[in-house]
């Protein structure tokens, strides 16, 4: 019998390949980048169509922690669907260890 994290490692796994997104995700410190960029696989969490897209002012992602060498961190930097953001929040791992974040517009 497999134990829970295993199960949640699968579970993740099967998400992220049915949901997942490339993103560039880039640490940043002091407001500049720090270390190479990282290519990553998120869930882009469901919007309403006129909320979304180049035009949002935000976006909100699930991301695996095990994907990180060191753990995100608020004022990284995501490349996504043609449109630079900075983390602004990040919660506790939901039930299955996915990390969600919210993403602010750069400007």
């Amino acid at each position: 019998m497999s134990d829970w994290s295993t199960i949640d490692a699968a579970a993740n796994a099967v998400m992220q390949q049915t949901f997942g997104e490339p993103v560039v995700y880039q640490p940043v410190e002091s407001g500049a980048a720090v270390g190479s960029p990282l290519t990553i696989t998120a869930i882009r969490h469901a919007r309403e169509r006129e909320e979304s897209g180049a035009t949002a002012g935000f976006e909100e992602i699930s991301v695996n922690p095990s994907d990180f060498s060191k753990p995100p961190a608020k004022g990284d930097w995501v490349t996504a669907w043609g449109t630079q953001y900075v983390v602004t929040t990040l919660r506790q791992p939901d039930a299955y260890g996915m990390t969600a974040v919210t993403l602010l517009k750069r400007t």
